[in-house]
């Protein structure tokens, strides 16, 4: 603690004599801290050799697929294209007292074109799925190296254009720009009560997502006085004569987190802007905020993930349909954060509070690793000698150990132990009950929303 404060002091009454060759530069692992919209080339494993276990073979897959790389919502959009320009005015006309490494990029930055077409998948995020496929054929071979027919494999996603479009680049990764053309992809539902299940519930959106109580960790974190100083700090180095506000500093986070994921040899000028303490703590204010509605901070959220547990376990069980050998989800941040935590991934000893910053320094969850663009989670299923049955959990496309089970392949009966309690208390009528009658759904159209799973609705 003693040696930041004096940093910060140093910087604060020497940084106007720096020499005239020296200049704030880019952090160099700035990669590492761009939370939910960090590309998945930093997380990805690259390692393509054969996941064998002596005497088991792969039997089934499923994964749930968060989409790739897009380009950001409304909101920043129209901080990119009305103040970002006015910050760089600003930044530019005090570059002669503030001397950035950068300073020519920031002069000569306009705003990305392709922000006029909003949450769209872009080209590296097609890149992204393509390549996680092709990793995941070469891993299993003789799972996902065949071709395709419809009765081996099922694609669904949800009702947007980047998880449309990153199931099919994750199906051309599979079977090829020929083969693919095989594949049927059904309509996706207005809102799937599977694959984004959290939207249709309504406890969850009233008492978490919009309530003010599960935000106040947050706000008074962003409000804090080592937040106000990170402010000051990073106003003075970009030799502003105003203090940034905390919403204008996320926002050009944010925005040097897109860009990076825009391009593969290009950094954004923006991420420069930022020292290693400005990165860690806007990291830590982001996996708070998602700590408190998607994460550990209430059971509520991360407990409806059950039906994507309770649809793996069915579809692994279902005799009819031991035909398929994968079933793919492409979905969202929100889902795949809700899936780790009821897989129990990630968890730290203690709360992310908004007054225990330095002591979560090296807490585990980081959105930047566990939720980049393209984040995935996959459960395979083996058949072993003694008619055995185990099953083998990844996560961005790693082998990860479930608390319970000892070794990374786990007994598929152990498995379903170790979650008997989350699946037994899955109970879709309640849970969705709400939803069900908004829409009047009929009971003809509800046994296609959950594979293996009919759900008995009374309106």
């Amino acid at each position: 603690m003693l040696v930041l404060v004096i940093t910060i002091l140093c910087s604060l009454i020497f940084g106007h004599i720096k020499s005239e060759n020296q200049c704030n530069g880019l952090y160099s692992n700035y990669f590492q801290h761009l939370s939910t919209k960090t590309p998945y080339r930093f997380v990805a494993n690259h390692n393509t050799e054969p996941v064998n276990f002596e005497g088991c073979k792969a039997w089934k897959i499923w994964l749930v697929q968060r989409h790739g790389t897009r380009t950001p919502g409304k909101e920043l959009d129209q901080f990119v294209k009305n103040r970002l320009p006015e910050i760089q005015k600003d930044i530019v006309n005090n570059l002669i007292e503030c001397k950035l490494c950068s300073e020519d990029e920031i002069k000569s930055w306009t705003s990305h074109k392709e922000l006029d077409n909003q949450k769209r998948l872009t080209e590296e995020g097609e890149d992204e799925l393509l390549s996680i496929a092709e990793r995941m054929q070469l891993r299993f071979p003789n799972l996902l190296n065949q071709p395709f027919e419809n009765t081996n494999f099922l694609f669904r996603f949800t009702d947007t254009q980047r998880t449309r479009v990153s199931a099919k680049q994750f199906a051309t990764g599979l079977f090829g720009r020929n083969e693919v053309k095989k594949v049927v992809f059904e309509e996706p539902l207005a809102k799937d009560p599977l694959l984004r299940f959290y939207k249709v519930c309504q406890k969850w959106r009233k008492e978490v997502k919009k309530s003010s109580t599960a935000s106040i960790e947050y706000q008074k974190f962003i409000e804090s006085q080592l937040t106000n100083n990170t402010l000051k700090s990073l106003s003075s180095r970009l030799g502003l004569d105003y203090t940034l506000t905390f919403n204008d500093a996320k926002n050009m986070y944010t925005y040097c987190a897109f860009e990076t994921a825009w391009e593969k040899n290009k950094v954004s000028p923006w991420c420069s802007i930022f020292n290693k303490s400005d990165l860690m703590l806007l990291e830590y204010s982001e996996d708070l905020k998602y700590y408190l509605i998607d994460g550990y901070a209430y059971e509520l959220s991360y407990k409806q993930a059950c039906v994507l547990l309770k649809n793996a376990i069915e579809y692994f069980d279902d005799p009819h349909l031991t035909s398929k050998n994968g079933i793919f989800y492409f979905t969202h941040s929100g889902t795949i954060l809700k899936m780790l935590g009821v897989l129990g991934l990630y968890k730290d000893e203690h709360k992310l509070k908004h007054d225990n910053y330095f002591e979560m320094e090296n807490r585990q969850w980081r959105t930047s690793k566990i939720d980049a663009f393209g984040s995935n989670i996959a459960f395979v299923l083996y058949k072993c000698n003694n008619n055995e049955t185990k099953i083998l959990t990844l996560h961005q496309e790693k082998i990860v150990h479930l608390d319970g089970c000892e070794d990374g392949l786990c007994s598929y009966d152990r498995f379903k132990q170790l979650f008997a309690t989350e699946i037994q208390n899955c109970d879709f009528d309640k849970m969705f009950i709400s939803y069900f009658k908004l829409i009047n759904y009929n009971k003809t159209i509800l046994p296609i929303i959950f594979i293996g799973v009919p759900l008995t609705v009374n309106p």
